[in-house]
């Protein structure tokens, strides 16, 4: 009996090795970019830096939580940019009261592979909103490193 178990542990183990691999073959590579910036009351200085050679690049931005992005919501489309390249984006938006994002999107080719990286800078635009809800036990949203948002709720106490 005993090697019966092992037998079906390391059959297991194998299956999930190789599930893993599996997900990291088909999961999207990261763009090749570096995406900084400063954020004001309504209007965003973005830099991005292109760690190789690029083409088909289209840079979009998003607002988010109620920021309204003013102007070109894809500043570019299609553009070629060399490794090394900065180029610099300003952005101008209108923010709701309290705490919004703003997120950035750069996709295309690097070095003949797609990719894609996506930040998010925050924007606070005077106090937070106020909750209904008491401060100890509201979530708290944040991004990920994928960009996406993420609610942290509080341990439970008994």
């Amino acid at each position: 009996m005993q090697v019966k178990i092992s037998t079906l542990a390391a059959a297991l183990a194998v299956g999930l090795i190789t599930s893993f691999t599996a997900a990291a073959v088909h999961a999207k590579p990261n763009a090749p970019v570096e995406i900084s910036g400063t954020v004001q009351a309504q209007q965003a200085t973005l830099k991005i830096a292109f760690e190789s050679a690029a083409q088909q690049v289209n840079v979009r931005v998003y607002g988010v939580d109620g920021l309204t992005v003013v102007g070109a919501k894809s500043p570019v489309i299609g553009g070629t940019f060399a490794a090394g390249q900065v180029m610099t984006l300003l952005v101008n938006y209108t923010p709701p009261p309290g705490t919004s994002n703003l997120a950035v999107q750069v996709d295309g080719q690097f070095d003949g592979k797609r990719g894609s990286k996506i930040s998010s800078f925050t924007v606070q635009n005077g106090p937070a909103a106020k909750s209904s809800v008491a401060s100890s036990t509201a979530p708290t949203i944040s991004v990920d490193g994928r960009g996406r948002r993420i609610a942290i709720l509080p341990a439970q106490t008994k």
